[in-house]
């Protein structure tokens, strides 16, 4: 018996919807493209954006730091060679809230430590300084042996825990929060949990900056953030997140 053939009909419209898939699969190529070229000029602005943080908080801690310890030598030397001793030491105590404010902007833009000495006494400072100035207790778990991360990843890390503590130290009311930093299977997690007043997940992230804003970067690095809270039941951000570079980035 032979074999019956397809109507010409039914082949065109075979070869119309393969065409469709064809257009279809070049096009999810086409965005997949135009998503990592996003990622990656993102990224770059991100980095442009730190190393602009990081001079000028240099700047300000070399350069108008110094020059304010100076200012504050002369003035004592000053004081003690006049009897207008009132006003230097107005001019002195002027002096120095304005180096003690200089100092803490310089480490809010970009702290020394994290160029310096890297991630983990970073953190401790970061640790040590929330819970003096906000008066909530913080339990920093991190391993001792942490390997050396990317710069990026580093940054990142240490951004995310800033926010999710200025989180807690805003809205929460929190009185304990605990930062806990793991590497497992290639990937590091990272979980910030306090124990305040808890609310809404998708409010919080969806209310732009803070959360959001740490949520977008985290993807950036083809990581993940998730949130779990509730009502008086506390506040926990984790993130998960490659530990290698992102492809085609430098180190």
């Amino acid at each position: 018996m032979a074999a019956r053939s397809t109507p010409p009909a039914d082949a065109a419209l075979q070869a119309k919807v393969e065409a469709m898939l064809d257009q279809q699969r070049e096009l999810l190529t086409r965005l997949a493209r135009g998503q990592e070229r996003f990622k990656r000029l993102a990224r770059s602005v991100w980095r442009v954006q730190e190393e602009a943080q990081r001079k000028l908080a240099r700047e300000l801690h070399d350069g108008i730091g110094q020059n304010l310890t100076a200012i504050l030598h002369l003035l004592d030397q000053a004081a003690a060679a006049t009897t207008a001793a009132e006003p230097l030491r107005k001019a002195r105590a002027l002096a120095a809230q304005t180096l003690a404010d200089t100092r803490a902007l310089s480490r809010l833009l970009r702290p020394q430590i994290l160029d310096d000495l890297g991630l983990v006494p970073a953190l401790q400072w970061l640790a040590r300084t929330f819970a003096e100035s906000h008066g909530f207790t913080i339990r920093l778990d991190v391993p001792a042996t942490l390997a050396a991360l990317d710069g990026d990843l580093a940054t990142l890390v240490f951004r995310s825990v800033q926010e999710a503590l200025t989180n807690a130290a805003r809205h929460a009311a929190a009185r304990r929060v605990e930062v806990t930093l793991r590497t497992r299977a290639g990937r590091l997690h990272l979980t910030v949990r306090d124990d305040g007043r808890g609310g809404d997940p998708a409010a919080a992230l969806a209310a732009g900056g803070g959360l959001g804003g740490m949520r977008d970067r985290v993807r950036l690095y083809d990581g993940e953030l998730s949130v779990e809270a509730a009502p008086g039941a506390g506040f926990a951000i984790s993130i998960e997140v490659p530990l290698a570079p992102a492809a085609g980035d430098s180190a």
